[in-house]
């Protein structure tokens, strides 16, 4: 009975379990049928996100292949490689999906031209690069447009040659021969491949937005006046392909090209109502990268400008007056040179072109004005030339309006320029003159800017334990070059103290020279920090001795004015006023030595960030 009733309970759990069983195993094949159909959909949806891909496997290698190229070995700016590489790959799948908007019947030769306008700007952006160390930029793609045949057949005789094989461009020159093989090959891309590049893609779309509305930025814009930047430098890939930089220099020319036609008929225009020649010789000394924090005149613990220090006691040869509270108006230097050398006035409309230029307007009085640049001349190959100061002051049409003389050549160091001024000009005529010095000044690379003997500072003078060897040795070299600019400034004002003559320095902007932190150079960032090395300049007048003794009145108003709070943009008006120049434009109120200046003016760097709101509460 026991064994029945125990067979019977076994039956019972074998069917319960194989029931059980039979459940499982539909449930399970439901579970296969539905993780079959996702797996199924998902890779439709893969297969249809990158059918542009996969339909153009030879066309999306090569592509690829080719801005890889120019990407790691052509340096642009500050753009990040790796950033760069992301970028590229959305960049290239939007191409792709063009491509598969062409018919079939036309896809296969519109790609072979794509392909071959792309590869041919790729090889003349990486001949650039290793020739003159420079990628497709608007002034190289200029002087291209301005070469005849001639000339360009010298050049490429002359540039060209075999060690150019053992560069990068190598890799270019085989890049035809791989897709050759690619082509044979008929490569297809695996599905893991393809998941992969698709995830890569979207996280590349995703990261080059903000790049993206930058360059849609930058090549809608129609001023630099309405330039602005998304993010930092340091983390732009900007126009980081060879095509978005011969976009941007086709781009740039039209609109350079319209602005020199507009300056031009400016500088024709120009009015003066009368001119009194108030001071018969102005000096005006255009320094560079200029922090005035590491100025021993304005309190630095390092010696770096004794010759000026002396000076601001009255002595038989002058007298220097130190202003002390003067900024620039912006830290580039086209956009310093725009609002130092013209009236242009940001709480006005219009735009800095719109506006009377100081030379043309002191010529136009009948003033000899003079310029003597270590960065620009007229002759580019002599010269560093920067594609947009070529609309002002290297624009060779508009030269004759604005100067009397110029350097012909640039030197290695700016005590040089004074040679030029001496071979140029007859320093005995008896002309009213405005004599313009433009230094290199503290242009990085800093150990370049100073000749060996004032190598006075190192590394070790510096009790800084935040910074490394280098960073010393290169803050050593940046005070090396501020003694060496004392030099050179004292050395001009020796040229012209025995004239009845008035010398004015004023950089262009500051830098930022590991002032409390471990950066160094210029960027756009507008946290006071980094704005007070960058904005703050040294700033003086110094009245001869004949000067003075000529026009106490006009020396007692300089010396009343150098606690007056000064912004760049409006020396024009000093200098018109110093000259006795009568003009519609000219504004009292924005003089700095006159009654009438507004101390309470907004300082406004970059025409929209109050300087003084801003720094309020820095310690």
């Amino acid at each position: 009975m026991k064994m029945r009733q125990t067979v019977k309970k076994t039956e019972i759990i074998v069917a319960f379990a194989r029931k059980n069983m039979e459940e499982s195993s539909k449930e399970n094949k439901i579970i296969h049928t539905f993780a079959s159909g996702m797996g199924r959909r998902l890779r439709q949806v893969i297969d249809f996100v990158m059918a542009p891909v996969n339909r153009n496997p030879v066309f999306y290698i090569a592509v690829i292949l080719l801005f890889s190229i120019s990407v790691i070995f052509v340096i642009y700016g500050r753009c990040s490689r790796m950033r760069a590489g992301l970028e590229m790959f959305a960049d290239v799948y939007v191409l792709c999906l063009l491509m598969m908007l062409v018919p079939l019947k036309w896809r296969t030769p519109v790609k072979a031209v794509v392909f071959s306008f792309l590869y041919i700007i790729g090889v003349t952006d990486m001949v650039c690069f290793q020739v003159m160390g420079t990628a497709l930029l608007p002034n190289v793609v200029q002087t291209w447009m301005q070469t005849n045949m001639q000339e360009a057949t010298e050049a490429v005789g002359f540039y060209l040659s075999p060690k150019l094989l053992a560069t990068p461009l190598s890799l270019l020159l085989l890049l035809p021969f791989a897709i050759h093989y690619l082509k044979k090959k008929k490569p297809t891309l695996p599905q893991g491949i393809i998941a992969m590049l698709l995830v890569i893609t979207l996280a590349s779309a995703v990261y080059g937005i903000t790049n993206k509305r930058y360059l849609l930025h930058v090549y809608s814009r129609v001023s630099d006046d309405d330039m602005e930047e998304f993010v930092d430098f340091d983390t732009m890939t900007r126009e980081y392909l060879p095509v978005y930089r011969l976009a941007l220099s086709f781009k740039e020319i039209h609109r350079f090209s319209k602005m020199r036609k507009h300056l031009t008929r400016n500088v024709r225009g120009t009015k003066v109502e009368a001119c009194s020649f108030r001071s018969p010789v102005i000096v005006l000394i255009i320094g560079e990268s200029y922090n005035r924090h590491h100025a021993s005149l304005y309190g630095y613990d390092k010696p770096t400008t004794p010759l000026q220090e002396r000076r601001t006691e009255n002595g038989e040869n002058g007298r220097l007056f130190r202003f002390d509270d003067v900024i620039t108006s912006y830290n580039l230097t086209f956009k310093s040179f725009q609002n130092m050398l013209t009236l242009y006035d940001y709480d006005e409309k219009g735009l800095w072109y719109d506006y009377p230029v100081v030379p043309a307007i002191f010529k136009k009085a009948g003033y000899e004005v003079d310029f003597f640049s270590n960065q620009f001349t007229l002759d580019k190959k002599s010269a560093f030339s920067d594609f947009t100061e070529d609309v002002f002051m290297n624009n060779e049409k508009l030269n004759p309006y604005l100067f009397d003389k110029r350097n012909v050549e640039s030197h290695p160091y700016d005590m040089d320029l004074i040679g030029d001024y001496l071979n140029a000009c007859d320093t005995t005529a008896a002309v009213p003159r405005l004599v313009i010095f433009h230094f290199m000044g503290l242009h990085a690379d800093y150990q370049q800017r100073y000749t060996y003997d004032y190598a006075i500072f190192d590394a070790n003078d510096y009790k800084r334990p935040d910074l490394d060897e280098e960073q010393k040795r290169m803050l050593a070299c940046y005070d090396n070059a501020i003694r060496y600019n004392d030099a050179v400034v004292d050395a001009i004002i020796r040229t012209f103290e025995k004239k009845d003559a008035i010398v004015i320095y004023v950089p262009d902007h500051g830098e930022l020279v590991y002032d409390g932190c471990q950066d160094y150079g210029r960027n756009l960032q507008l946290t006071p920090q980094v704005v007070i090395p960058q904005y703050d300049i040294p700033f003086w007048i110094y009245c001869t001795h004949d000067y003075m003794e000529n026009r106490p009145d006009l020396c007692r108003q300089i010396e009343q004015s150098v606690h007056r709070p000064f912004m760049t943009d409006d020396l024009p008006h000093l200098l018109l006023y110093l000259a006795g120049i009568s003009c519609r434009e000219y504004q009292p109120a924005r003089n700095l030595i006159d009654d009438h200046f507004d101390a309470s003016r907004k300082r406004r760097i970059k025409g929209e960030v109050d300087y003084d709101e801003l720094i309020k509460n820095t310690p």
